[in-house]
């Protein structure tokens, strides 16, 4: 992948990644967030949230900080690094609104030329999971690396 990303520090564990947003006006710190979902399936949730001056995190707040090509680069950059560490995982992504999840769906459909030789990319309607189809209404992601 060839996308621009900001520098990024992680814990040991690859579970907790950080980063700075940058724009002329502000710097935002944001975090990354992998979280167990189920140990049994290997299952995990991807957050990207703010941090605010007393550590406390946010996925709500719109940072609009004209950097978000840039933002979801450094968030995909934290997932590959995740799945590498932890090559078993299954990564959830769903936005916290519609809006958000359509956002996800526009950078996958993007870049799956890209990843679709060593990740599984599927989309969910809730019931049923599918192989990532573009330009598919999905309420979640699925993703993983290829198996070998």
């Amino acid at each position: 992948m060839d996308l621009e990303f900001y520098p990024v520090t992680h814990q040991k564990s690859y579970l907790l990644f950080e980063f700075e947003s940058i724009s002329e006006t502000k710097c935002i710190k944001k975090r990354v967030e992998f979280a167990v979902l189920s140990r049994t399936a290997q299952l995990y949730n991807l957050a990207l949230t703010d941090l605010d001056h007393e550590g406390s995190t946010s996925d709500v707040v719109v940072s609009d900080n004209a950097d978000m090509p840039k933002v979801m680069a450094t968030v995909i950059h934290c997932l590959l690094q995740f799945l590498e560490n932890h090559p078993l995982a299954t990564v959830l992504v769903r936005g916290n609104s519609p809006a958000r999840t359509r956002l996800y769906r526009a950078v996958i459909s993007r870049e799956i030329s890209k990843v679709k030789n060593f990740l599984e990319i599927y989309g969910t309607d809730g019931y049923a999971n599918e192989p990532f189809r573009i330009n598919t209404h999905y309420e979640a992601f699925f993703i993983k690396l290829r198996s070998v």
